[in-house]
């Protein structure tokens, strides 16, 4: 195939020289450093990623918020607080907002201290000690409702 071909390193099918991205497998040559992460960012890389068997204790426990001795989660989801989206996590003795990956606490409150109240369709308000927080983006209608109605709203 000459010199204006390469050999994709994914799938192994040759490909144009000039090419940046591989018409078989999706893998991207111009990715800085992509063979040190598992061979880049193609779609069959993203598929056959191994499943995270993380726990969410230990997920919690890797952003410092560890459960205490019979602390159960009642409901762990993504939405936005403010303008950062994030994780709520609501158990039998708090209310957290981990923004990101859960390397910033934006709230952390006992649970008897906030009070959740509707804003509209899609929202809903939490009134902590210190300050309220608009929830928004919840992952759906019926998690709205979860959240509301676990902490009287």
């Amino acid at each position: 195939m000459g010199d204006e071909h390469k050999r994709c390193p994914d799938c192994a099918e040759q490909v144009l020289a000039a090419a940046r991205k591989c018409r078989y497998c999706g893998h991207r040559f111009d990715r800085a450093g992509s063979a040190g992460r598992g061979g880049g960012g193609s779609m069959r890389d993203l598929l056959l990623r191994p499943k995270s068997t993380t726990t969410l204790p230990d997920l919690l426990l890797e952003w410092g918020s560890e459960l205490a001795p019979g602390e159960q989660v009642t409901y762990f989801g993504y939405c936005r607080a403010e303008s950062r989206f994030g994780f709520l996590l609501i158990t039998t003795a708090r209310v957290a907002f981990f923004a990101g990956r859960g390397e910033d606490r934006v709230i952390e409150w006992p649970r008897e201290g906030v009070r959740a109240s509707k804003a509209g369709r899609r929202g809903l308000r939490l009134a902590g000690p210190d300050r309220e927080v608009m929830l928004t983006r919840l992952e759906s209608r019926g998690a709205l409702a979860a959240v509301a109605g676990q902490l009287g709203g």
